[in-house]
């Protein structure tokens, strides 16, 4: 089994101490800088589009990087960050189930306690010009480990009456085996992480942070990442002088009119060189009670220099709002 592929499939506390010797298992491991930026590095991927084949180069990276992103969400109660993340993680699996052979699939279905039996069948399946062709099933699935998984999908593929039952076991070619195998992998997953006690480890709690920080993002509906490079480009700018008070009320002014969370404002605040830890949670709050302002049309952005645009600052980020939620329901 190749680790890097499915490090759902490898138990971490074992895996610590069969490979690296390390009792401690990871309360040990939490505290390593590197790993703890490699799962966040993985979150805000998924978060933003997906998780490519290769996040590390390294199997022990990728097996503890995974599980430790996976106990952070559990230590912050990130409900709704959680369904995101196992959504891409079960994605990116399906991606790697599809390219192993069947025997392989029947190994990795053994793993997560799904029987999966050799036993071919062909069946009338579609009359073209007169002649039957059929449909060859390679395998077998008992029906009570099918609707174990398949019972908790939402893909028409793995309703029961959708599939071929005979005997006691659902009949399936590979592509639906891949199908169920992804299922499985989320319900094994999220036992699995039942199972398993967050560390306590200082560095890991600051994963634990940022964890929170971008539930409160994400549930929210605020996407940084869409803000108008204009105002993307002050932000930046903040960082190597001092903002005029025009650039700062564009910035403040848009973050109020799209309802930004107050925890985003609060943060950006600081990182601005704009308040204090203290003060900026006062403003950031005050913000959030005002929709009164709004940023300069664009116009007026060009005449003073600020940034040139072409569109509404709140139009741009709204239209680019929905062009986004757009691909994800297609």
């Amino acid at each position: 089994m190749n680790v890097k592929r499915y490090p759902h499939l490898v138990d971490p506390l074992s895996y610590a101490s069969s490979r690296l010797g390390i009792s401690g298992g990871l309360e040990v491991l939490a505290g390593e800088e590197h790993l703890v930026s490699l799962a966040l590095r993985r979150l805000k991927l998924a978060l933003e589009g997906g998780l490519p084949e290769e996040l590390s180069p390294s199997a022990d990276d990728e097996v503890f990087s995974f599980w430790l992103l996976l106990l952070a969400l559990k230590a912050s109660n990130s409900v709704y960050v959680l369904g995101r993340i196992l959504d891409a993680e079960v994605e990116r699996v399906e991606r790697f189930l599809k390219a192993e052979d069947v025997e392989s699939l029947a190994s990795i279905a053994r793993v997560l306690g799904v029987r999966v039996e050799f036993k071919p069948i062909s069946f009338p399946w579609l009359v073209i010009k007169g002649r039957v062709s059929e449909r060859p099933l390679e395998v077998a699935v008992p029906v009570e480990d099918f609707l174990r998984y398949a019972s908790r999908s939402k893909l028409e593929e793995l309703r029961l009456v959708n599939n071929f039952v005979k005997g006691g076991y659902v009949y399936m070619d590979k592509e639906r085996l891949v199908k169920l195998l992804s299922e499985a992998s989320r319900l094994y997953i999220v036992e699995k992480l039942k199972a398993m006690e967050a560390p306590e480890n200082p560095v890991f709690q600051r994963l634990v942070e940022e964890v929170r920080k971008l539930e409160a993002l994400e549930a929210s509906g605020f996407r940084e990442e869409l803000l108008p490079s204009c105002v993307r480009g002050i932000i930046a700018s903040s960082k190597a002088r001092r903002l005029s008070d025009e650039e700062v009320y564009v910035v403040l002014s848009l973050l109020s009119s799209i309802g930004a969370p107050v925890e985003y404002v609060e943060r950006l605040l600081v990182e601005m060189g704009l308040a204090s830890v203290k003060e900026a949670r006062v403003i950031a709050e005050a913000l959030s009670r005002v929709r009164g302002y709004t940023p300069f049309k664009c116009e007026e952005l060009k005449s003073r220099g600020i940034c040139d645009c072409s569109e509404d600052l709140v139009r741009e980020y709204q239209a680019r709002l929905r062009s986004l939620r757009g691909r994800g329901r297609a």
